[in-house]
């Protein structure tokens, strides 16, 4: 590997790595839960949340169900994370090679089929212990996670 592509991925994994460490500091920790709840009421458009409207019971249950999806989900949403970073470095790069590109692309691809799966049997689980939960998307009242993008608040899950 030359130099120049070795900084490139030694920069977009720094990059990673400072990111999940910010992640993990921020306010109500690594699963984005502030204000007690999964869209918590100092989220604009989220109300209080679908968490207030569950038994403390019910409450306990969720957050042990997504804890263990979490944990197991984890170690598989670190590599994918490595591996488009790798990709970022390869299409930047002066001369792509564009074979393994696509291998990656399929990786990633691979990875990305795992954690639907994974995620599809955890909302099958839930829907089952806890009951229908409306995994609506942003501003739908159903479950919001952190994530792609929509500012401090989440994204859909």
């Amino acid at each position: 590997m030359n130099g120049k592509k070795f900084g490139i991925i030694l920069t977009a994994l720094a990059t990673l790595a400072l990111s999940a460490s910010l992640a993990m500091a921020r306010p109500g920790g690594p699963a984005g839960v502030r204000g007690g709840g999964y869209g918590p009421a100092d989220c604009p458009g989220y109300g209080g949340g679908f968490m207030t409207q569950l038994t403390p019971e019910k409450q306990a249950a969720f957050q042990k169900l997504h804890d263990d999806y979490a944990a197991k989900t984890a170690q598989l949403r670190a590599d994918l994370g490595v591996k488009r970073a790798e990709l970022n470095a390869l299409a930047v790069a002066q001369n792509p090679d564009q074979a393994k590109i696509d291998a990656l692309t399929k990786e990633i691809g691979d990875m990305q089929g795992k954690l639907l799966a994974a995620r599809t049997t955890f909302r099958i689980q839930v829907n089952k212990e806890i009951g229908p939960m409306g995994w609506g998307g942003r501003g739908m009242g159903g479950f919001h996670h952190r994530g792609a993008g929509y500012g401090p608040c989440g994204g859909g899950f």
